[in-house]
């Protein structure tokens, strides 16, 4: 019995230890990763992402490789009071620029406090929708955008390690 409550006793501390906060070093962000999620190193993330103009600063990865979740802080400039128009304006620029989109829901979320627009929208994949979902928010007046790639599927069986990560997201 001392056995096992050591154990347990144990992974629970190990499991504190795995939800410490982490400062993204490109990024002005703290998250709490836990166990269940992979960090890309860089060379991880530039064999992922080959265009050196589109690739993200910082990207998570769920434990079966198939989620990711990109932190991307972009020169765009981007005012706090700005996002809340994004909900209104930024539906028509994803249905412009990504074909067949087949739902898209748009909204303001908060996150640590801080509003963030969200966008999740589908699209046709082979054998499973492609669910895509961006977190949009100002840093520092810059534009910070978090992306969440995944099937629909994959996405739902790792629905709540992914949703942990983004609700652990502190700007910083």
């Amino acid at each position: 019995m001392k056995k096992v409550l050591f154990s347990l006793a144990a992974a629970a501390l190990l499991s504190g230890a795995l939800a410490a906060p982490v400062k993204l070093h490109t990024v002005p962000v703290t998250v709490e990763p836990n166990a269940r999620l992979l960090t890309l190193s860089d060379a991880g993330i530039a064999k992922a992402f080959p265009t050196a103009s589109s690739r993200p600063d910082a990207v998570f990865m769920t434990e079966d490789r198939k989620v990711t979740v990109a932190f991307e802080w972009r020169e765009g400039r981007l005012a706090p009071a700005q996002v809340s128009d994004l909900v209104t304006q930024f539906p028509a620029v994803i249905r412009a620029q990504v074909p067949n989109v087949k739902t898209l829901r748009a909204g303001l979320v908060q996150v640590g406090g801080t509003p963030w627009a969200q966008f999740v929208f589908t699209t046709p994949g082979q054998g499973d929708d492609v669910r895509r979902e961006f977190l949009i928010t100002s840093v520092q007046g810059r534009t910070l955008v978090v992306t969440i790639a995944a099937n629909t599927g994959d996405y739902s069986r790792n629905e709540t390690v992914v949703r942990n990560l983004v609700n652990s997201v502190r700007l910083s």
